[in-house]
């Protein structure tokens, strides 16, 4: 059996419409007041983190073997959309058929935000197990967050915690975080965001790891 763990990092798109906007708006003045958060990180988190608002920068895949072995790669092209042929590329290859994807709430965000912006522009995705997002399942997808929390999202800790809990070295050390992935693309550190998103990829794998054989 093999395991393509993954994840991936999203930027806002850029300003779509006066509706939209005010919509946005409206989101990001409700999450100020909140939260407190700052204005300008509410608004890049409320457009980064909706397929509606946001786009995808990049995917941090691994390749894990039964023996063990991995192979890693990220796409990050020239644009969304050739970032997401290039994915569906290898998605769709019959190599990729019989593969469980590993995730950590990618049933909750990464892969329907993958789907969403793929239909955007019509991306052909054949590879059925991809789409198959049935819930308390992990025929397809095998969701580590999920499994966790046993499918009750209110008892769901984010990554970094999941991390610390189990003794493995947390993802969100680094110099880029979740909230400063738009900041980081727009100074040109696309670097530092390849490796904050494979940094996400490793730490889904160790978790993985520690819970494999109770899942499966």
């Amino acid at each position: 059996m093999a395991y393509l763990i993954l994840d991936i990092e999203t930027i806002p798109r850029n300003p779509i419409d006066d509706t939209v906007e005010e919509v946005i708006s409206q989101k990001t003045q409700a999450r100020i007041e909140r939260t407190g958060d700052d204005p300008q990180n509410a608004e890049s988190l409320i457009r980064s983190t909706s397929p509606f608002f946001g786009q995808v920068l990049c995917i941090g895949m691994r390749w894990l073997q039964d023996n063990g072995q991995t192979k890693d790669k990220v796409i990050c092209e020239e644009n969304e959309e050739a970032t997401l042929n290039a994915f569906f590329n290898i998605i769709n290859h019959p190599s990729s058929r019989g593969v469980r994807f590993v995730h950590y709430n990618g049933i909750g965000f990464d892969i329907p935000f993958l789907l969403v912006r793929s239909a955007h522009y019509g991306i052909e995705i054949n590879n059925y197990n991809f789409k198959d997002l049935r819930r308390f399942s992990y025929k397809s997808h095998i969701d580590v967050m999920m499994y966790l929390c046993n499918w009750n999202s209110y008892n769901s800790v984010s990554m970094d915690i999941a991390c610390r809990s189990f003794g493995i070295q947390s993802p969100k050390e680094g110099e880029v975080k979740g909230d400063t992935v738009a900041k980081a693309f727009e100074e040109g550190n696309i670097d530092s965001v390849n490796e904050y998103v494979m940094r996400d990829v490793e730490a889904t794998h160790q978790l993985f790891n520690k819970l494999k054989q109770y899942i499966l």
